[in-house]
């Protein structure tokens, strides 16, 4: 998993839990990095699940509402941090039917060794889009709180419909969007 998701998901932790917090979750013992992590970086996702549950026990929210708060200052640092893929964009439809075009085409581009999460994208009206997400990775609620706040960020009031996959670990989902505004 690339570094800038774990360097961005401590920040978080420190601005919103304070550096206490911050210091129990990089302290773990079976951390193998040590809870050293660069941007640039590649780490076992399993570091970020433990760091997740350590976190849920030391501020008590339910590890769902940690992921999509973090899925939504993660939003903010890609808007900082590549800005090309806003422009030009007026809504969140065309903005989340382009991420396999438009951003893993570029993130493969930049890191050859990334293993992205897969969106298959279905416009079935200007107010419904499906997207199925696949991953090796448990990060659907990750994926959903993405969504979300592409929807916040373009102002648009989309309700979010989930459909968990056949394993229902977190490795695969379905969303259904539908635009209200």
């Amino acid at each position: 998993m690339k570094g800038l998701v774990f360097t961005e998901f401590l920040e978080m932790v420190e601005t919103k839990f304070g550096y206490e917090v911050l210091d129990r979750l990089t302290s773990l013992p079976s951390l193998k990095s040590h809870g050293a992590y660069t941007s640039v970086g590649n780490y076992p996702h399993g570091e970020m699940l433990k760091m997740l549950d350590e976190l849920h026990g030391a501020v008590g929210l339910p590890q769902r509402e940690l992921i999509l708060a973090f899925a939504e200052w993660l939003f903010g640092t890609f808007l900082k941090v590549h800005p090309e893929f806003f422009e030009r964009i007026d809504n969140s439809f065309d903005f989340l039917n382009g991420i396999e075009t438009m951003i893993h085409s570029e993130v493969r581009r930049l890191y050859p060794d990334a293993r992205l999460p897969d969106f298959e994208c279905e416009r079935r009206s200007e107010t419904e889009l499906v997207m199925d997400y696949s991953s090796w990775r448990p990060f659907a609620d990750l994926a959903e709180g993405l969504i979300r706040a592409s929807s916040q960020y373009f102002n648009e009031e989309v309700e979010v419909i989930r459909e968990d996959g056949p394993s229902a670990d977190g490795r695969s989902a379905r969303f259904t969007l539908k635009k209200l505004n």
